[in-house]
């Protein structure tokens, strides 16, 4: 029995996963390639999960992303301050202007709407875990049509019996560092979307 506890509290495992299965998922219009905008909005971003801070950080990554794939963006601060002019302060009240209505008040070719779908830390002694998830929609100002979707989630899950990986199973719950899943978010949803003509 002392043996048996001895192996017992010496298992230590740790699992990463992606928290998808293989392929992406995600839509794109066939005729991509002649509808591609050039400019983009990044509006504020809707959240499902209780972290306040959630959205902001994913809006930040988003913005360089859309950046990088070669689209132009309006500052999320002027695109803030414009909004506001039509009384939308924050992402639940998007709904009251139609995508058409955004893009010509903004003067942007698509819309990028985003939502948080998981945003979560559980320890549990001998288990930690952080999920990250959101979905992500471009849509076309002149006509309304949705050009381009993405979902994607990552997870990281440790378990620890031993004495070295609880205490290191208590310091990754503690931390609560979600920076680097919100990329892995934002990178693997993106891959999916062609470049912009820039």
């Amino acid at each position: 029995m002392k043996h048996l506890k001895l192996i017992l509290i010496g298992v230590t495992l740790i699992f990463v996963s992606s928290g998808c299965v293989p392929g992406i998922r995600h839509t794109l219009v066939p005729d991509y390639q002649s509808k591609t905008p050039t400019s983009v909005a990044v509006l504020p971003v809707q959240n499902e999960t209780v972290d306040m801070d959630a959205p902001n950080i994913f809006r930040t990554k988003l913005f360089n992303s859309i950046y990088y794939k070669g689209y132009v963006s309006l500052p999320i601060t002027e695109i803030d301050s414009k909004l506001a002019e039509k009384d939308i302060r924050e992402a639940g009240q998007l709904n009251s202007m139609t995508p058409q209505e955004i893009g010509k008040f903004l003067n942007v070719d698509a819309v990028l709407y985003s939502t948080v779908t998981e945003w979560s830390t559980t320890y549990l002694v001998a288990y930690a875990s952080v999920k990250v998830g959101a979905k992500f929609k471009l849509v076309d100002t002149k006509t309304g049509e949705q050009l381009w979707e993405s979902e994607h989630a990552v997870a990281e899950r440790r378990v620890g019996l031993d004495r070295d990986e609880l205490i290191k199973n208590v310091a990754f719950a503690a931390l609560k560092r979600y920076d680097s899943y919100v990329q892995n978010v934002v990178n693997t949803a993106f891959s999916t979307l062609p470049n912009g003509p820039k």
